[in-house]
């Protein structure tokens, strides 16, 4: 259990004076850790992280007590211990945030339900909906006028008769519903695949499917390049659905652990007005309110950045924004709490954000210009993770944060450059 940080829903301020407000963060990740070290570097304010596992990452910390139940993620377990706790919540404003995609499906769809003393951060259920269906994902890109690779969709039942592809291989596959995808493992199974040719698509979608998972499979064009060519954008929008931030990072490598693939290692944040233009655009389009965090790979062969995906909260490395001097609490409640408006913030400060060792990326990162950047950004000093500082330094957290961080040499070792499956 962490130092008991938050007591009776008051968040502790130490010298700084009584809360006006609470962060109640949905997730125990690494996420949900940058986003409480945000609250608590700003404001002096603990959050209180509510999840089914007390997970390393926001353990023993001095600003976050952790409430785990193993039945969170049930819809009626989950609205009865935040309404259970929603006593000791009123005198002040909690705003719960969701730290995971899981966790945001679960706060939209049943928000209606909790006690009204809770501020929700999230859109509805019919927006994340539309979101997390590719097709129409991407129909709402066409609309938007954004670019998009192109993809196929397939379901349980056309693993024995695949389309035929509109593009060539190599080909990238992932699954929609990440959350059964995890629930049903199969022998080489990783979070996505790159794959060569028609045969290992195929066998890939076999397994898949023979495992139980029953979601869809999406089927894209891989746009050429390494991670040098991913790009990352974190935003915030307001109630009124006006834009309060947009910030860009370039990642310069990427995790390479089967399960955690397309997950990023180290990201240079920098401005490009072009592609805060085309975010625009898109939210422009969208009823949404909250947090959101969106992947897209720059196409060389056309010159444009086509967006891969859409997430309903804020990036597991997310906290790139707040060290480049852009905290992200600061806007949920300037928003929810003060009710204040203003200019959409364009971040433009560089920064390094590491995951890993710096070793690592000295030693994985592609060589390019986003590795020189990076690499430049270390001299200066202008570099920070997520999991160190605030002076969040109890022995055990650290020792627990020194295990993890150790882990990744061995990680590199073992599965850097395979994107394929493997037997």
């Amino acid at each position: 259990m962490a130092e008991q940080a938050v007591e009776g829903g008051r968040s502790a301020m130490g010298e700084r004076g009584a809360a006006s407000f609470v962060p109640i963060l949905l997730g125990t990740e690494i996420g949900s850790y940058g986003m409480a070290r945000a609250f608590w570097e700003r404001y002096g304010v603990a959050s209180v992280c509510y999840g089914s596992f007390p997970l390393t990452p926001t353990r023993d910390s001095k600003f976050i007590e952790q409430r785990c139940d193993a039945d969170f993620l049930d819809p009626a377990r989950f609205v009865e211990l935040l309404n259970g706790d929603a006593d000791g919540f009123r005198d002040t404003i909690p705003l719960v945030i969701p730290c995971g995609d899981d966790y945001s499906l679960l706060l939209s769809n049943h928000k209606a339900e909790l006690d009204p003393v809770y501020r929700c951060v999230c859109s509805g259920p019919g927006v994340l909906d539309e979101l997390n269906d590719k097709a129409r994902f991407y129909a709402l890109c066409e609309r938007a006028g954004v670019p998009y690779p192109r993809t196929v969709t397939i379901g349980p039942g056309d693993e024995g008769r695949l389309p035929e592809l509109p593009f060539g291989f190599p080909v990238a596959l992932k699954p929609t519903d990440a959350a059964s995808w995890r629930d049903h493992p199969f022998q080489g199974q990783k979070k996505a695949f790159v794959l060569d040719d028609g045969e290992m698509l195929a066998k890939t979608i076999r397994r898949a499917y023979a495992s139980g998972y029953q979601g869809q499979l999406v089927i894209q064009d891989f746009i050429p390049g390494d991670d040098g060519n991913m790009r990352v954008m974190n935003g915030y929008v307001r109630q009124d659905g006006s834009i309060s931030l947009l910030s860009l990072g370039h990642p310069v490598l990427e995790d390479c652990a089967p399960m955690r693939i397309g997950n990023y290692a180290a990201i240079v944040s920098y401005a490009d007005e072009g592609i805060y233009a085309s975010v625009e655009r898109l939210m422009g389009h969208i009823d949404y309110f909250g947090y959101f965090n969106i992947d897209m790979k720059y196409d060389e062969r056309d010159g444009s950045c086509k967006l891969l995906d859409f997430n309903p909260r804020q990036g597991r490395s997310s906290f790139f924004t707040t060290l480049a001097g852009y905290n992200l609490a600061e806007h949920v409640v300037a928003d929810v709490v003060e009710g204040r408006r203003g200019p959409a913030v364009h971040a433009t400060n560089e920064f390094l954000w590491v995951g890993v060792p710096r070793s690592i990326v000295r030693r994985y990162a592609a060589k390019g210009p986003g590795r020189d950047r990076a690499l430049e950004l270390m001299r200066q000093g202008r570099v920070g993770t997520t999991l160190f500082g605030a002076h969040d330094d109890s022995p055990r957290r650290l020792w627990n944060m020194a295990k993890l961080w150790a882990h990744y040499y061995l990680d590199f070792k073992r599965h850097f450059g395979h994107r394929e499956l493997e037997d």
